[in-house]
This record gives structure tokens, C-alpha cells and sequence, in this order.
């Protein structure tokens, strides 16, 4: 059965049909029309505002579903959730597509012989995004046909000239200045390295390395190896003195363990020579010769000198005992001393490891800045502004890999666009003498580059 849409009324009529009817009537205007011209896809941060209405024949009414007529936002899943019809995704279709989408959720979720009328409106765009050289990076309210030079006008305009130059001069000598912090620091792990491993060879002395011995004339170099000479000489005086202290304490108990065991040799008569005298004094009391009087204190003193000789015996592995632990008290201080500095050693070589990285991108910075400070120092002497460059991050449709645009100032941006705004000189790195910045302390002195003097450039970084 086919329909005659021209015989519907206007709110029944589908959207394809008012398509073809703006179509017909920019044909007949003169105005040219392009069936693949490219219309805005929704993306997360959107905002849309949703309207549906059904036309109820039975009651020849328009009935508003106030419940839906609402706004609602993208997330960033690119998923629009909707009362009644759920999850929809909204990402990469048109505002009219999306409509058609909700409308046929709407019928098939509450069981409607035709889809209510549904429209979508866009009301807010996905901000767009200036950074670089502008005065107030950040993000801002993307309106249709905004261009580069709107956003960066929002941004607050280009940064000035001279408060870049200015910048980029400090930020150069902060760069320089950590770099030759990082070198001082090199240099101090370096001293403190040599005093460590000269710790764990049980050295008399410390080996410097010739990257110190042969600056050893400096202050700060000197200071470093005066230091870990300090340091090593207290360690190894203190180690040397808890392991004396320890095996005097050995010796004394050594001598106390011959003197027991001399005692014990001592009890050993003197218990020998009582039951000789007891055994005689026994049988002469079995005999009737001598009274039992006699044996009952001889039996006593027996006992007594028993009970000193156990006394002595405890006494002596008592000692025994003292010197094993004391044996291994020692042999605790040097594995204790040995294991501290194997461990301080191990984290010394992390931190030179860690500063080396941290040198090169730090020394990358600066040769950066030692490039580009001169040629704006040039360029302002000889009257010259450098220009603005523009570029456009544009991401992937439906997640896929971002791109980017070379602009200019009258490009139009698109929501969810990030716009990098660079002044890049356009003198060649050769003409200009980067000398005049010097050497960074702390490291390896960098040969000068020779190429012309940039005017002001000594003035500037003094």
C-alpha cells in the first residue's frame, strides 16, 4: 500500500520530505545545492535539546510528551541516555538523524503503531581549545563559523613580544640554572660513590675518579671530596672502635672462662682429697674407731664443695656463652656495615642514573632556548616580528586518530578542535653567536657556536 505524503498534514510528513522541499526551493532561487555537503556530527560534551510529539488521530489533538521535552548532554561514551528509549548513540550522526533514531526507540519501546515526532536541536557545541602563545590558553564556547583568529581573539590575543622574549630569557636562566644544579649534584654523588665503594674494599683511603681529581682546584669540587673524606674517616674510626670494644669484651671473657676453668681444676683436689679422708673416716666408723660425728661433717663439707664446684661449672659456660655471643655481635657490626653501604651504593648509582636523564632533557631545553633567545634578540634589533603559526588538532571521527591542520587566521574550527598558536623565528640556527651565554657549571663546558653576534644578546642574559 503506498502512502501520498502530499495528502498527510504538515506534522505528519516526514523529515526526508521538507528536506526535498528546502532542496526544490534552493534549486528554483538559483542558490546551488550539494546532496553530499557535509552537516555537524554530534560528539560527547554536546547538548541537545529533544522535543516529540505525537498526532493522535482519534482525538484530532497534538499531544506533547512533556516527560521527554528536555535537554540532555553527549557523554563521553558518545551516548545520549533518554527516558524511555535508553541508551541512543548520538556520536557521529546529525541532530536529524539522531531524531529519527530516538523516535523509532520510541516506538518500538512503547509499542506505538507509528513513531511520534521527534526533533533535535543542538544548543551547545563541544568547546574548542586554544593553547601556546596567547595570553589566556584554555578552553572556550565553540559558536558555528568561528574561525582562528575569534579563538584566539577569546584567548586573549597573541602574547606580547616582548613579555615572550622576556619570559623566554628567565626561562632560559632557569634552565641553565638547573642545569648546573644537576651537574653540583653529579659531582657530589660522584665523591660520594668513591667514599662508598672505598668503604666496601675496606680501603685505607678513597679513589677519586679523574672527572673530580682534575678539578680539584675548584670550590665546590674541593668541598665535595673534603666531605666524603670526612665522612669516611668517622665511619671507619667508629667501625673500629665498636669492633675493638667488642673483642675486649671477648678477651676479658676469654680470661674469665681460663680463670673458672682454673677454679674448676682447683675444686676437682679439694673434692678428691674429701672422699679420700671420707672413705678412710667410713671405715673407721664401721670399725668403732672413730665416732659417726666425724663422717656426717665430712659428708657435709663434701656436699658444700660439690655444690661450689657446679656453681664454677655454670660460671664457665655462662662465659662460654658470652663470648659466642659476642663472636657474633661482631660478625652482625660487619655484615650490618657491609649491607648499609651495598645498599647506599645501589641507590647512589640510581640517583646518577636518574640525574643523567634528568641532565639531558634539562640540557635539551637549554640548547633550545640558547637557539631561540638570540634569533628574537635579532629579529627585534632589526625590526622584524615573527609571524603566528597556526595549528589545527582535530580528532578522529568515532575515536580515531587526531589529525592536524595547518590554519590561518580565517580557517574555521570545528567543535572539539585544539588550536597550538606558536611564533617561531625564521633566521637559520648559524647566525648567531650562542657563546656569549657560556659554559654550564657543574658539567662538561659546550664549545661556542661560531656564527655572527645576535645583537643585544650579552645584555639581555647578563
Amino acid at each position: 500500500m503506498t502512502m501520498c505524503v502530499a495528502c498527510l498534514r504538515p506534522w505528519q510528513r516526514p523529515k526526508r520530505f521538507w528536506l526535498g522541499m528546502a532542496a526544490m526551493a534552493l534549486l528554483l532561487a538559483g542558490i546551488p545545492w550539494s546532496a553530499g555537503a557535509e552537516e555537524y556530527l554530534l560528539g560527547p560534551q554536546d547538548k541537545i535539546r529533544l522535543k516529540v510529539y505525537e498526532w493522535r488521530a482519534s482525538r484530532d489533538d497534538i499531544f506533547e510528551w512533556k516527560a521527554l521535552n528536555d535537554q540532555f548532554t553527549v557523554g563521553p561514551d558518545g551516548m545520549v541516555s533518554i527516558p524511555f528509549a535508553g541508551a541512543v548513540r548520538a556520536e557521529g550522526r546529525t541532530a536529524i538523524e539522531l531524531g529519527e533514531q530516538i523516535g523509532e526507540r520510541l516506538k518500538d519501546h512503547m509499542q506505538l503503531s507509528n513513531a511520534p515526532d521527534t526533533s533535535v536541536e543542538i544548543i551547545g557545541f563541544r568547546p574548542v581549545y586554544v593553547v601556546g602563545a596567547v595570553t589566556q590558553p584554555g578552553q572556550f564556547p565553540y559558536a558555528p563559523d568561528l574561525t582562528v583568529l575569534q579563538a584566539v581573539t577569546l584567548a586573549g590575543g597573541l602574547r606580547d613580544r616582548e613579555e615572550g622574549l622576556t619570559g623566554m630569557v628567565r626561562d632560559m636562566l632557569t634552565e641553565r640554572g638547573d642545569v648546573d644544579v644537576l651537574g653540583l649534584n653529579r659531582l657530589a654523588l660522584l665523591a660520594r660513590k668513591a667514599r662508598l665503594e672505598a668503604e666496601h674494599a675496606a680501603a685505607d683511603h678513597i679513589e677519586f675518579p679523574p672527572e673530580l681529581t682534575t678539578r680539584a682546584g675548584e670550590g665546590l669540587v674541593a668541598m665535595a671530596m673534603r666531605q666524603e673524606g670526612a665522612i669516611f674517616t668517622a665511619r671507619r674510626e667508629g667501625l673500629k672502635n665498636q669492633t675493638e670494644a667488642l673483642k675486649s669484651l671477648r678477651q676479658s671473657l676469654s680470661d674469665e672462662l681460663t680463670s673458672l676453668q682454673g677454679q674448676l681444676v682447683f675444686h676437682d683436689k679439694q673434692l678428691s682429697l674429701i672422699q679420700k679422708e671420707l672413705t678412710g673416716v667410713s671405715s673407721l666408723v664401721d670399725k668403732g674407731i672413730v665416732a659417726a660425728p666425724r663422717q656426717i661433717s665430712l659428708e657435709r663439707e663434701l656436699a658444700q664443695f660439690q655444690g661450689t664446684r657446679l656453681a664454677a661449672e655454670t660460671s664457665l659456660l655462662r662465659s662460654r656463652q658470652e663470648i659466642s655471643r659476642t663472636d657474633i655481635s661482631i660478625l652482625d657490626l660487619k655484615n650490618r656495615y657491609d649491607n648499609e653501604v651495598v645498599v647506599s651504593l645501589r641507590d647512589t648509582q640510581s640517583q646518577l642514573d636518574e640525574l643523567a636523564s634528568k641532565a639531558k632533557t634539562a640540557t635539551a631545553l637549554l640548547q633550545s632556548s640558547r637557539m631561540a633567545v638570540p634569533k628574537l634578540l635579532a629579529m627585534r634589533e632589526a625590526g622584524q616580528n615573527p609571524e603566528p603559526v597556526f595549528t589545527i588538532v582535530r580528532p578522529g571521527k568515532g575515536g580515531g586518530k587526531e589529525t592536524e591542520i595547518q590554519a590561518q587566521e580565517g580557517t574555521a574550527l570545528a567543535p572539539g578542535d585544539t588550536i597550538k598558536v606558536e611564533i617561531k623565528p625564521t633566521l637559520g640556527p648559524d647566525d648567531f653567536d650562542l657563546s656569549a651565554i657560556g659554559p654550564v657549571s657543574g658539567g662538561t663546558p659546550e664549545p661556542p657556536v661560531k656564527a655572527k653576534e645576535a645583537p643585544g644578546l650579552a645584555s639581555a642574559t647578563q
